[in-house]
């Protein structure tokens, strides 16, 4: 890269590169990219956001369409997993492409991996470290001037042979909803859940979260903002934007994406009754819920949030046993988990989706059964409850139990391609992990598996006529029985499924699912 110098170059790509298996089957709106957006829209710089999943056969191509002579930066929104192998790949591509291009790297993997990143993955120019939309105006316009962005607040690069990486700005990032540039998506009818008619919308309703999970990478990323780490949004703007999506974009779905929804139950309760006091036709859904919460909940509420359009809640179980749940601090008993889930069995209109984890420092195969049991109880006890795929453990850094896990023999990823172990929805891929043995990766191995089939999830969500969702089905009828009968067994023999499984979740990454015709948008 030559010296800086001041460039006429102007225009920025913003991309989002593929992601696991799930992201075949479930396709959200790049809501971080929009955010990051923002500040440079509003100063009219030039911004084009390219989503590799729309075509997973001809990204590079149509990626390498999108860079001319114009692109000043190219940034790409990183997870963990296989979008940090995604995006070693575009960086390289490139950088051999023009060299003058500006690579930067943001997200959430990015944010806890400023240094290592910089030091592995040469064709990266700059980090961002935390909240992208002032950080990356900045960047934007230091890069323009001909200037090198040192002591530039959130962001990493390097200066010789060392890496300067400067703090990240200490304050939430809220976005107003009349500045997201929602322009910038041509087509929104390609987001959402394979075959459903939905238009979904995510959104925010609070920022941050005042719990402690020890797995959860939040504690750590809200440490530097001083005072309370959480703040709820103000209900009037909240519902103007609930209204708004409904409104100009015919959104029937708004999905909110809070780490956490019930903080307050008080605030949630403002907003879903001023959604019913407008009369908005829309259908909802509450990504963070935590067990605590849920016991605080009275079948009243319950019933105010079904009457608003609440259709599901995402809910954190983890784990069926009370030494896990207490080592990574989520404040509940599995007693606890059971008297809720026979709360919200008495609200069938509405789902619930419990999340589980697999194989935390320290856990025995004993507490995996116990996960099993728990996963069972639940769906017995609630016949519309569905049990979402049970995430592998991924050691993320600066959580508590990624400290543990170094105790116990983790040795953290050297390379980008040693990120895919990293895939949360992976059967084995435990390498890594020296306390998970082969008798707990053969159980993980049923538990990933036998979770498809243990609550009917293919009636419940497979339900279009699409060819896919007639294939997911027709697995349900054939294979379902055998796949329930080996889940409550513990039958980890000749599990055939496993590579089976694999191949079918490579095979997903290049596939491009119809989300179904926006028929009945409001």
């Amino acid at each position: 890269m030559k010296p800086f110098t001041p460039t006429k170059r102007d225009k920025i790509l913003l991309v989002y590169p593929l992601q696991g298996g799930s992201g075949s089957f479930i396709r959200h709106i790049p809501l971080g990219l929009l955010y990051t957006s923002s500040k440079l829209v509003k100063h009219g710089v030039s911004v084009e956001i390219f989503d590799c999943r729309l075509n997973p056969r001809e990204w590079r191509k149509d990626l390498m369409d999108k860079i001319n002579k114009e692109t000043l930066i190219v940034g790409i929104s990183v997870m963990t997993g296989t979008p940090v192998v995604q995006a070693s790949e575009i960086s390289k591509m490139i950088k051999e492409n023009d060299p003058q291009t500006r690579v930067v790297w943001g997200g959430p993997h990015a944010t806890f991996n400023p240094t290592s990143i910089l030091e592995n993955e040469k064709y990266c120019d700059y980090v961002v470290n935390g909240y992208g939309n002032e950080v990356f105006y900045d960047l934007f316009q230091a890069i323009k001037a001909g200037k090198e962005p040192f002591n530039l607040p959130g962001i990493a690069l390097r200066n010789g042979p060392d890496i300067v990486a400067s703090p990240r700005l200490e304050e939430f990032e809220h976005i107003k909803y009349k500045d997201i540039p929602y322009n910038l998506i041509p087509d929104y009818d390609v987001y959402g859940h394979v075959g459903h008619s939905n238009r979904t919308f995510s959104m925010y309703s609070s920022l941050g979260c005042p719990y402690l999970c020890a797995f959860c990478s939040a504690p750590a990323e809200y440490k530097e903002i001083p005072g309370k780490k959480w703040l709820p949004l103000d209900t009037q703007e909240i519902v103007d934007h609930v209204q708004y999506v409904v409104e100009e974009y015919k959104a029937n779905f708004v999905y909110f994406i809070d780490d956490d929804s019930f903080v307050s139950l008080k605030h949630v309760e403002q907003i879903i009754d001023e959604i019913t006091r407008r009369g908005l036709k829309i259908k909802l859904g509450f990504r963070g819920a935590r067990i605590n919460e849920i016991k605080k909940m009275s079948d009243s509420f319950l019933d105010k949030l079904i009457a608003a359009g609440t259709s599901i809640i995402h809910v954190g179980a983890e784990s069926g046993s009370n030494r896990i749940l207490k080592l990574i601090k989520k404040d509940c008993t599995v007693e606890d988990i059971l008297e809720c889930n026979r709360k919200l069995a008495r609200h069938p209109k509405m789902k619930t989706l419990y999340n589980f984890m697999m194989g935390a420092p320290t856990e025995t195969v004993e507490e995996l059964r116990a996960t099993r049991d728990l996963m069972l109880a639940i769906v017995k006890d609630h016949p519309n409850s569905i049990i979402g795929t049970p995430n592998r453990f991924r050691p993320l850094k600066n959580t508590q139990l990624y400290d543990l896990a170094i105790e116990n023999g983790y040795i953290p990823p050297s390379t980008a391609q040693d990120w895919l172990e990293y895939e949360i929805e992976s059967a084995s891929g435990t390498d890594s992990l020296p306390w998970i043995n082969n008798e707990m990766k053969k159980l993980m191995d049923l538990m990933l598996i036998g979770s498809y089939f243990i609550d009917g999830k293919a009636t419940k969500v497979a339900t279009g006529n699409t060819p896919l969702e007639k294939i997911i089905r027709l697995i349900d009828k054939l294979y379902g029985p055998i796949g329930r009968w080996r889940l409550r067994n513990g039958n980890t023999r000749f599990l055939v499924e496993v590579p089976l499984y694999k191949l079918a979740n490579s095979a997903s990454k290049s596939f491009t699912p119809s989300f179904g015709p926006k028929k009945h948008l409001v």
